[in-house]
């Protein structure tokens, strides 16, 4: 039986100087998904998570109003691996006693607002695992007269006190995701510049009168600059909101079946021994599945606007 995932209270004393079998630096969807894979395969290991944020959350400068995934829930942290394990979204809503109201929408993409519940939903089981607050300075390998690196040390700072901790592991892995990129030409004029993945939490406090004739530029042709774009015409009805993109139109992503094998789980080990040129090319071939791009839906929203 599928049962609640219990929760616990996040630990922010430092790391013990001990030996794990497994570190990982950053406690987003990648190092969630490894705890799960541990879990549900009751794989007994000594294990870490580092993440410098203060609690779990997905991507929070983006949680935008109906803005909805771009991937199927079935896509889950775990339904693909082991559909009866606990954290698959579809027990999540269980849980929450909104399976019947999913149902009902007829839909394979939710709210990401609740996605995001979702996932903190599954990192509450795991809480006495990491380290919030904790942010990686350093991994460096432990000297060896000759061999293979059996031992790994990994240096982290407490983002609040300064305060330093180092540990050891047989293995570490690095899943800190992607970190914001602002052209050259404009940096300086952070004042005035906000980039989409603080853009509800930052913009708000620059631009508090909604009803003022703002004047705002979107830079970008993807699915985040579609939703920040749409997304200022309704908060702030009286500016003028332009986007410009470097392509000659917004595109529209592609999810068609044959495309969308390239997700599959087997597929990762092709990739894997590909030669570095094959896979530079592979990845650009196959971008239009998700950089770059907008969902048709959205497009067609703006379009009609």
């Amino acid at each position: 039986m599928l049962v609640e995932v219990e929760k616990s209270t996040p630990r922010c004393q430092p790391p013990k100087q001990a030996q794990y079998d497994l570190v990982c630096i950053g406690f987003g969807p990648a190092s969630l998904a490894i705890a799960i894979a541990l879990h549900d395969r009751a794989i007994n290991a000594r294990v870490l998570y580092l993440e410098k944020q203060r609690s779990f959350i997905w991507h929070a400068g983006m949680l935008l109003p109906n803005a909805r995934m771009q991937i199927s829930f079935l896509k889950d942290l775990a339904t693909l691996r082991d559909p009866t394990s606990r954290f698959t979204f579809i027990n999540y809503l269980k849980s929450k006693n909104r399976l019947v109201a999913f149902t009902n929408l007829s839909t394979f993409l939710p709210l990401r607002e609740e996605y995001n519940d979702y996932m903190s939903w599954c990192a509450a089981h795991f809480e006495e695992d990491v380290q919030y607050g904790y942010e990686a300075t350093s991994v460096k390998a432990v000297d060896k007269d000759n061999g293979p690196i059996e031992t790994w040390q990994v240096t982290s700072k407490n983002t609040e006190s300064n305060q330093t901790s180092t540990i050891t592991a047989r293995n570490v892995v690095i899943a800190i995701g992607g970190k914001p990129k602002i052209p050259i030409p404009i940096t300086g004029l952070e004042s005035h510049i906000v980039h989409s993945s603080s853009y509800s939490v930052a913009v708000p406090q620059i631009l508090k009168a909604t009803s003022k004739p703002h004047s705002i530029a979107v830079v970008g042709g993807g699915q985040s600059s579609a939703e920040i774009f749409n997304d200022l015409q309704s908060r702030y009805p009286n500016s003028s909101v332009s986007l410009f993109t470097g392509a000659s139109a917004l595109k529209p992503s592609d999810d068609s079946p044959f495309v969308n094998e390239i997700f599959d789980p087997e597929r990762v080990d092709d990739f894997y021994h590909l030669p570095p040129s094959s896979r530079q090319q592979s990845t650009l071939s196959n971008k239009a599945t998700n950089y770059g791009v907008v969902r048709p839906e959205l497009l067609d929203s703006l379009y009609e606007a």
